[in-house]
């Protein structure tokens, strides 16, 4: 994964803060420990989402008869493509 726990954890306490300070926009029944907690594994969740659909696309690329370089333009934007390609399917939309 890309972020560590810590920082999941340090933005899903600085989320949960804004959103218990505007009931306006969400009502939340609980402590905010609990808010805290569930953002923390949507954000978790959806990174290893994320993961899975670019080891899906790596594995791909393993399969190609040629060459290519990793890191470079042809690997890369085919990479995209195939990312773009798996989350369709899997209805994601990677940002």
């Amino acid at each position: 994964m890309r972020v560590s726990e810590e920082k999941i954890q340090r933005i899903a306490e600085r989320l949960a803060g804004i959103l218990q300070s505007r009931p306006d926009l969400v009502r939340f029944e609980g402590g905010g420990r609990g808010l805290d907690r569930a953002i923390a594994r949507f954000l978790t969740a959806d990174l290893r989402i994320e993961d899975e659909i670019t080891h899906e696309a790596l594995d791909r690329l393993g399969t190609y008869s040629r060459n290519l370089t990793p890191g470079g333009t042809e690997w890369t934007l085919l990479l995209e493509k195939h990312k773009e390609e798996i989350a369709a399917r899997r209805g994601y939309v990677i940002s």
